[in-house]
């Protein structure tokens, strides 16, 4: 009897220890809980690349320990003793692009081709609210692949940019006055 416990707490630790680690998995593998925590860990990352915060600086101002974000995401690595962020991170995340007229959700597992996005999202804003295409014409013919190996091709068409947009639904206005 006593053995057959011991069986049954090795199987259990042989599970956790080979299980994948979180910053390997998709959103889809993820309970919510641990996608809170990758989200909170993706947001320390991105203090310490972008304000140069410590790791314990980060991970304090996120409310999270610093080990936990360091396991999540695998972009940190020691320099004499001090914890420095990798300058990318193969972290798979979902993000909405605009391609062949429409909107399409993709997994990315870069975060240079996640900023390319951002940056691609922040050139569309200005030229909506512009309406200069130039914004646009810069990213004009940028592929990338997602994590399933598929090509991509951002929409930088103007018209089309334009017909995207207004199919897009508008969010209601809670009117209070009544006229």
């Amino acid at each position: 009897m006593v053995r057959k416990r011991r069986d049954k707490r090795e199987q259990v630790r042989s599970k956790r220890r080979y299980a994948r680690p979180i910053w390997k998995r998709s959103a889809t593998e993820l309970t919510p809980r641990k996608r809170r925590v990758r989200a909170k860990s993706l947001e320390a990352l991105a203090l310490v690349r972008r304000e140069k915060l410590t790791l314990r600086q980060a991970s304090g101002r996120v409310g999270l320990e610093p080990n936990v974000v360091r396991r999540n995401t695998n972009a940190f690595r020691r320099v004499r003793g001090r914890w420095k962020a990798k300058t990318f991170d193969h972290m798979p995340r979902n993000l909405i692009i605009y391609e062949k007229g429409r909107k399409v959700i993709v997994e990315v597992t870069d975060s240079r081709i996640a900023s390319l996005i951002g940056e691609y999202h922040n050139r569309m804003k200005h030229f909506l609210e512009t309406g200069r295409s130039r914004f646009l014409k810069e990213l004009r013919r940028k592929r990338f692949k997602d994590s399933k190996g598929r090509t991509h091709t951002l929409e930088t068409d103007a018209k089309t940019v334009f017909a995207i947009k207004q199919r897009e639904p508008t969010p209601e206005f809670f009117e209070i006055y009544r006229w």
